[in-house]
């Protein structure tokens, strides 16, 4: 079996930590379309359904990034 090399786990959430930061900054430029009343595309439904999958995506990448962690721990 092979072992993770050092610092491998670190990296990884780091990366993940600008991931989501930048998948938040998206989600909030879709919210504030929306709130602008933009239109006609994207759809007040198309931005709330990429801002709920953004959402999910951002919750997910915490839940891995999290885990790195408790694994380096």
């Amino acid at each position: 079996m092979s072992k993770i090399p050092a610092g491998f786990c670190t990296k990884q959430a780091v990366t993940l930590d600008g991931i989501q930061s930048a998948l938040i900054m998206l989600m909030g430029e879709i919210y504030e379309h929306m709130d602008e009343g933009h239109g006609p595309s994207p759809t007040h439904n198309d931005c709330a359904a990429w801002g709920d999958g953004l959402s999910w995506l951002i919750k997910s990448i915490g839940r891995v990034r999290d885990e790195l962690r408790e694994v380096r721990s």
